[in-house]
């Protein structure tokens, strides 16, 4: 709601405004502006279609004058006045976090716990790091008959605004804007604007979220000069009646104040400018209250001129994440003399979203949200993100089929709408309200009342005019209290359009049995919750919900998700699980992954070499570790393997093997046909395509078709597969020509065959002790330290994580058993070695005891050297106490010359039992450098489940071939286990003279235990007998002597 902006009066103008008093909850600004929609007004239509630059803008971003003070008590006297020198301070970048920028005050990492342990709110420490900013700006003779504003659009965590030495005003909520009226203060020629930011305050405490504390003015900052009268409220609300197929759009808008006299002209175009509806024109005619009137008038809450223009019976196409159809809604402000006052050009979508009957739908059809939560965050500067590398990270989520987003836990930079409105995505608002550390008494306390409901209306304020945006959530672990009841009924009451989440209403359900959910949801939740919210949950209880919701009817909500499969590290076990009962249950509307992105910052160790930064490399303690490194991606975007996976779960077409290559191709696309798509489709023969095709497929949306491609089954020599790809036929905004977006495989048959390969003998040697290794033709040796491998460097699910955070978590997971074991340091004891020859045949017999802490296991190897190959036959009978394994299987190393490497098994990317659907078999190709995979903090990574054979080669084609009959899980890598495992950095990993090569037999799974279910019981590795066979041999020419 509009207010005449110029009625307000500061409540101190003194250049002594004293910063503590502002460190009180009660007090959330002083004379801050009202919220309002992001506009920009031009001169003209024409000026509004085809120009970047708004007129009356001018940016302030660039060199600021800097200094950093202990604390709001340490500012020095007349910092802010003009008279004072600032020539001796130094420069910063604004927007940017002073906590990047080599100021000396440096990023903090907490997740729960505060960066002040003990204390209670509304605390602030003594020492509290204040930045003074200074600039100074021209005010052209022009503007000083206008309204002259400055624009803070984000500052962490208390800004405080002078101009020319007079205070105006301070403005709390690090992730929205505050605005500033700075008329009363300017004048003609240079002006000085003073800004100070204090680090900590009272609002720190309902901004204790998972990521870094840092500091600072770290989005933009411009100045308007905005005319006296103006349009100070700009509402598009773009309705889409499926039954219909039309349109409709509610055009609001006020002004800032009384106007006798002006009109509105308003009219929609298409993206392309063309004219969807004639102008509208409506006066506005109000005048200002009579002395009569003026007690009435004031007890309204709207006292500017307002109108509203509706467009009905649109013919338009709606928007939707598949298809995100946008148009433009103009208005035309024109004074009492005809001249146009200002142009606004608004960008909006027509969907309508609805709940009902356990059903989210967008436009009357149910949609499924395949989400993710992400944070504003830079791998160099911090909190401050650019248009640019808001469009790369959106760009990556739509070639993996995510197609929502959660902005966790904070509105995000307002700019990411504009994209996601363009792109297409879901977007649920968040508000900046989380108490994690006080979850369930600080929303209880009154003098946060008024933080927690503004910070819910100034977000809905400023971006309901996105269509991108299906829901408003109320924050996050700030527990559930009656000011969430009363932020719920507000936001109801203002746009009843989209639905309100709260997770804090019942988020401790996920942690009971299944039986507590399957309640109808109390009259305070289904209030403020519209949705069933759940957090980490297990899989199977879910389902159990979905289903006892479904033939109850006792709960009407649909379920969405708002944390699961957290992506610590090598992880996101059984992430298929949960996309897979997205897809079959209808209850169940989606989630979205926690998160996006490791928020790891980029630094260098003493020698210059890179790694990501997490809590406690800045020396911030108390810190939550690496707790902020659970991504999808890397800190600089690089894919982890569990995105592919999430890519396949959330594919849009699917395919199903009826038998005799007869398909049935389902298009699971809501609102879109497949005529954009191609299918691909190839036969391959042990990895290689023997028989290839394509085809044109239309599949309205939900339908299925079937196909036959039997005829175009060929003959083959090994094992036969149909692979089955789906990919774009026309290059996109998001993606280019040819970029697939759905796969399939299946196994047909037959049995893999050793491939044709020049062969070379290997001999084999074998000290007394039972040390064996191979010669490649009697020369050096290929294979070393060969050994049972019961052990693997930790994940973070494993305990890595858990371990630096046993503090918070009151855990340590499996590693903490598997150390207790005594896996991370088998001792072995040599038993018995046979050796016999036989007819120029060496078999060789070796049982060793490996020694853990309180018990041990029996590993036999046979080998047997036959035409210089050497045949494994391995035994390893492991206690039953030993319960949850890492892995069952041998290790060796191989010299580093032995770099290329190939394999036929599953790939591209890595595989774990419980990560591997989204892999297809094949004949990969790579080098064992590049089997390292970059987890911020080094783990376990680069295993091949399902693979045949495995060959190491040097650069002239000598080395290697490892065989099985059954397929084994095998691993080649630079990096040895031992190095893994010590390493806390990327640049604590040292390469060494020979890579580490892993012949599996099983392999613990890798769950998402580090926050959430752990490894399901399926795939875990329990003791008791393994045995398995594999070869080795040598290939290529032998080395000439």
């Amino acid at each position: 709601m509009a207010q005449n902006v110029r009625n307000y009066r500061p409540l101190r103008e003194a250049t002594s405004m004293q910063p503590d008093t502002f460190l009180e909850p009660e007090i959330v600004d002083l004379n801050r502006l009202p919220a309002r929609q992001p506009l920009n007004p031009f001169r003209s239509a024409d000026e509004a279609r085809t120009s970047v630059k708004v007129p009356w803008r001018r940016s302030l971003d660039g060199k600021w004058k800097f200094k950093l003070v202990d604390s709001p008590k340490s500012v020095p006297r007349g910092w802010n006045s003009p008279t004072t020198s600032d020539r001796s301070w130094r420069s910063i970048e604004v927007p940017g976090c002073w906590t990047r920028q080599s100021t000396g005050d440096k990023p903090h990492y907490t997740n729960i716990i505060m960066p002040w342990p003990g204390q209670e709110p509304p605390y602030t420490p003594p020492q509290n790091p204040t930045g003074l900013y200074r600039t100074t700006f021209d005010c052209p003779s022009s503007w000083l008959r206008r309204d002259v504003i400055v624009h803070l659009g984000g500052a962490e965590s208390v800004a405080a605004v002078w101009c020319n030495g007079h205070f105006v005003g301070m403005g709390k909520d690090s992730r929205l804007p505050s605005e500033f009226d700075l008329t009363k203060y300017v004048t003609a020629g240079d002006n000085l604007l003073a800004v100070m930011v204090i680090r900590w305050s009272d609002a720190t405490w309902i901004e204790d979220q998972d990521h870094w504390w840092h500091a600072g003015l770290h989005r933009s900052v411009h100045l308007e000069a905005r005319s006296r009268h103006r349009i100070e409220e700009l509402l598009v609300n773009a309705d889409f009646d499926a039954d219909t197929s039309r349109g409709s759009c509610d055009v609001h808008l006020s002004l800032n104040r009384y106007a006798t006299g002006f009109s509105v002209n308003t009219w929609i175009e298409t993206d392309r400018g063309r004219k969807l509806t004639r102008p509208l024109r409506h006066d506005l005619s109000s005048s200002p209250p009579t002395r009569q009137t003026r007690n009435l008038d004031d007890s309204l809450t709207h006292l500017g001129s307002s109108t509203t223009a509706q467009f009905d019976q649109l013919q338009i196409e709606p928007w939707s994440s598949e298809r995100p159809a946008r148009y433009r809604v103009f208005v035309e402000l024109v004074d009492p003399r005809g001249r146009i006052v200002e142009v606004h050009a608004v960008w909006t979508g027509f969907r309508r979203v609805e709940l009902g009957d356990r059903r989210l739908r967008v436009n009357g059809v149910p949609i499924k949200l395949f989400g993710v939560n992400r944070h504003d965050h830079d791998p160099v500067t911090g909190k401050t993100v650019t248009v640019d590398s808001m469009r790369d990270e959106l760009e990556l989520m739509k070639r993996h089929n995510i197609n929502a987003i959660r902005t966790a836990h904070y509105p995000n930079d307002h700019r990411l709408l504009d994209l996601c409105d363009e792109l297409g995505l879901y977007v649920i608002d968040e508000a900046n309200v989380e108490s994690h550390s006080r979850e369930h008494t600080l929303s209880h306390n009154p003098r946060y009342t008024s933080a927690i409901l503004s910070r819910v209306t100034r977000m809905v304020t400023r971006d309901r005019n996105h269509p991108c945006v299906i829901g408003w959530s109320l924050g996050n672990e700030s527990g559930h209290a009656a000011v969430h009841d009363a932020a719920a009924a507000w936001v109801s009451r203002v746009d009843p359009s989209r639905f309100i989440h709260h997770e804090g209403a019942e988020r401790w359900r996920t942690t009971a049995s299944a039986n507590s959910w399957k309640v109808a949801p109390s009259v305070s939740v289904a209030r403020s919750n519209h949705v069933v919210t759940a957090m980490y949950p297990p899989i199977s209880t879910l389902i159990e919900w979905a289903m006892w919701a479904e033939q109850t009817e006792l709960d009407d909500r649909p379920m969405v998700i708002c944390e699961y499969s957290h992506a610590m590290g090598n992880s996101n076990g059984s992430l298929d699980r949960y996309l897979e009962a997205f897809w079959n249950h209808p209850a169940m509307a989606g989630g979205f992954v926690w998160d996006w992105r490791d928020q790891g910052l980029l630094e260098h160790d003493a020698d210059g070499r890179a790694f990501w930064a997490y809590g406690g490399h800045f020396g911030d303690t108390p810190n939550d570790a690496n707790f902020c490194i659970n991504g999808l991606t890397a800190p600089d975007l690089t894919p982890h393997p569990a995105l592919r996976e999430f890519a396949w779960g959330a594919r849009p077409v699917t395919v199903e093997h009826l038998g005799n290559c007869k398909l049935r191709l389902t298009n699971r696309r809501a609102f879109t046909s497949m005529a954009d798509l191609r299918m691909n489709w190839a036969f391959t023969d042990d990895g290689e395509p023997i028989c290839q095709g394509h085809e044109l497929v239309d599949i309205a949306p939900g339908q299925s078709i079937t196909i036959d491609l039997a005829s175009s089954r060929p003959t083959a020599n090994g094992e036969l597969h149909l692979s089955v790809e789906f990919c774009l036929r026309r290059s996109t905004s998001w993606a280019p020509r040819s970029h697939v977006v759905a796969w399939d495989q299946f196994a047909l048959g037959g049995k893999h065959r050793t491939p044709a390969t020049s062969r070379v003998g290997l001999d084999l040697d074998v000290d007394d002790s039972g040390d064996l290794r191979l010669l490649l033709a009697s020369n050096k040796p290929v294979v070393t330290g060969l050994r049972a491998s019961l052990w693997r460097a930790p994940t973070d699910n494993d305990g890595f994580g858990q371990a630096l955070l046993a503090g918070v978590h009151g855990g340590a997971g499996a590693q903490h058993r598997w150390e207790e074991w005594g896996l991370h340091q088998l001792e072995p004891e040599l038993i018995k070695i046979t050796r016999r020859t036989s007819q120029g045949q060496q078999t060789l017999r070796i049982s060793r005891a490996l020694h853990g802490a309180t018990h041990h296991a029996i590993h036999t190897t046979n080998v047997s050297v036959i035409n210089g190959v050497a045949f494994f036959d391995e035994n390893l009978r492991i206690p039953r106490q030993w319960n949850d394994l890492p892995r069952v299987g041998v290790r060796f190393e191989v010299p580093e010359q032995l770099s290329e490497l190939s394999w036929l098994g599953l790939g591209p990317t890595e595989t774990y039992p419980d990560r591997c659907s989204g892999s297809t078999l094949g004949l990969w190709r790579s080098t064992v450098a590049e089997q390292f995979h970059p987890y911020v903090v080094p783990q376990e990574h680069g295993a091949h489940l399902g693979t045949r054979w495995m060959q190491l080669r040097n650069k002239v084609g000598q080395g290697i071939r490892i065989d099985s009959r059954e397929p084994l899980i095998m691993t080649a890598r630079p990096h040895h286990d031992s190095d893994i495992a010590h390493a806390t950095t990327l640049a604590d990993l040292r390469q060494t003279a020979t890579s580490e090569v892993h012949i599996d037999v099983a392999m613990r799974g890798v769950g998402t235990g580090a926050c959430g279910p752990d490894v399901l019981a399926e795939y875990l590795v329990s003791g008791g007998t393994y045995q398995w066979k594999w070869a080795l041999s040598g290939v290529g020419k032998p080395a000439s002597k």
